[in-house]
């Protein structure tokens, strides 16, 4: 007789980022990853005198949820409520959800998981009602949330030490957003960054067809190792990402960020398997979503010894914007950046990144938000989602949209070769938003037409920069057709971030 139990938090983002301040926010992601965490189960087997063990009980974690196995049904359901009841008194506010199903040995080892997930769904859509009692009339209310806040020693909780964050060396963690960057004079700005791997639920089946003949232990053992080594390669490659953002800033980006205190411009958020959500100074969060993804395409799997593509959404917005709503917003940029790589071919392998800069906009979907980049004769202002990489066919087939072309753009501009019209390429911005003649009839009456063939055969093909202005008659492209049949500005996106960014090496 085998019993398996799922465990699994709802609406995780919800209770993450209910709150406005960084220091919960974070507080927030630690107490979920407490409440998962094979560790904290242990200390409340312990206290209840349940018997328990990882090496005897877990079967994996990730995904999202922890799976575990007991040998009786009294010891899962003695387990499974000794959980609940703490969580429930320690973190009211986190909706933690827990089915228990008898492992059925006519079936294989994949059948059984596949029907427990099943199982808890269907529990989650009956469940009595999507809200419960928030005050006991012992809370405090919490100002910045507006939801009641237990007072401290009330309840005893247990001791916990999760994984030790990592900063680079010489710098402190900020605790609020205004800790990240705030430079004097200028308007502040935060980046929300969410990645998510691509085809992840995909490989998990591969492991489970691969592995499906072997016994139950040989299965959990195969499927562990798969999510521990996702778990490790995604939090090696954010390690490496905030080493490379701290070499950048010793390399000069420091100098042009104007950063007031010793504060690191990045902290994390979640880093829970293939889920990845931090946040940055406004003007480096493209470039730190960049590395990251680079970083992470190195890597391989222990289990499946595959590499990682992923997509990122970039939301930049004030730092006094509901950082719910940025995070939601840098959700859909990610999955719109995921559906750009999708209309490839659903086979295709790629890496892309999409952002956005909020301006005071009202929109619930990308599709809306991008409405407004639409110009009077029907063409496209934005040119992203951009590619960070993608298999051979498709890098060859998209030429435009790379992110490779925008960083070279946008950093040309931002010298002095380009950068003497500074002015003029603001204005050469709302030009663009006419269309293409007007645009054209704009860089001719300005004499700026080199910035077109800076942008086009400069970047978009393989002159270098230091062969902008040799007079070789040229053509230059102010906007161009791209591979989805739609006709879009090559400029917008590097003259609209051109404040908003800071290259990284």
């Amino acid at each position: 007789m085998r019993y398996l139990m799922i465990l699994e938090v709802s609406q995780k983002q919800a209770y993450i980022f209910s709150s406005n301040k960084l220091k919960e926010n974070i507080e927030h992601s630690e107490n979920i990853c407490q409440v998962t965490d094979i560790r904290y189960f242990q200390t409340i087997a312990d206290m209840a005198g349940i018997p328990f063990s990882e090496e005897g009980n877990l079967v994996y974690s990730g995904g999202g949820h922890t799976v575990l196995e007991f040998e009786d049904k009294e010891t899962a359901k003695s387990f499974a409520y000794a959980v609940s009841r703490t969580v429930r008194q320690e973190f009211a506010e986190i909706a933690l959800y827990i089915k228990v199903m008898q492992y059925d040995e006519s079936r294989t080892p994949g059948e059984n998981l596949e029907q427990l997930t099943k199982e808890l769904e269907v529990k989650k859509s009956v469940r009595k009602a999507s809200f419960h009692q928030g005050s006991f009339g012992v809370e405090r209310i919490e100002a910045s949330a507006r939801k009641p806040k237990a007072l401290e020693g009330l309840i005893e909780r247990i001791e916990y030490k999760g994984d030790k964050e990592y900063k680079p060396e010489g710098y402190d963690m900020p605790k609020r957003f205004s800790d990240l960057g705030n430079s004097k004079y200028r308007s502040s700005f935060i980046a929300v960054v969410h990645i998510d791997g691509n085809a992840m639920g995909k490989r998990v089946e591969q492991v489970r067809k691969k592995n499906e003949g072997k016994s139950w232990n040989d299965y959990k053992s195969e499927l562990r190792k798969f999510s521990d080594s996702i778990d490790t390669n995604f939090k090696e490659a954010f390690k490496e990402m905030t080493d490379k953002v701290a070499e950048g800033l010793k390399k000069g980006a420091k100098d042009k960020l104007d950063l007031e205190y010793r504060y690191f411009p990045v902290r994390k958020i979640i880093l829970a398997g293939d889920d990845v959500c931090f946040v940055t100074e406004g003007r480096i969060g493209l470039e730190a979503a960049r590395i990251f993804i680079e970083r992470l395409a190195d890597k391989k799997n222990d289990q499946d010894h595959q590499n990682y593509t992923a997509c990122a959404g970039v939301a930049i917005v004030h730092q006094k914007y509901p950082f719910y709503k940025a995070y939601e917003l840098s959700e859909m940029l990610c999955s719109n950046a995921k559906r750009h790589i999708a209309s490839y071919g659903t086979e295709k392998e790629a890496c892309a990144i999409d952002w956005h800069i909020e301006f005071g906009e009202l929109a619930d979907t990308v599709e809306e938000l991008r409405e407004n980049y639409m110009t009077d004769d029907g063409c496209h202002l934005e040119l992203r989602p951009y590619l960070l990489w993608a298999e051979p066919d498709v890098w060859k087939k998209e030429r435009i949209r790379r992110y490779d072309n925008f960083r070279r753009l946008i950093c040309g501009i931002r010298q002095e070769k380009i950068a003497y019209a500074r002015g003029k390429l603001k204005e050469f911005r709302e030009a663009l938003r006419s269309g293409e003649k007007a645009a054209q009839y704009y860089l001719k009456s300005n004499l700026l037409e080199e910035l077109s063939l800076a942008g086009y055969e400069g970047i978009y093909k393989e002159l270098e920069f230091d062969q902008l202005f040799s007079g070789q008659g040229l053509e230059g492209k102010i906007f161009a057709d791209t591979c989805d049949g739609e006709r879009r500005s090559l400029f917008f996106d590097s003259i609209e971030m051109m404040d908003t960014f800071v290259e990284l090496v």
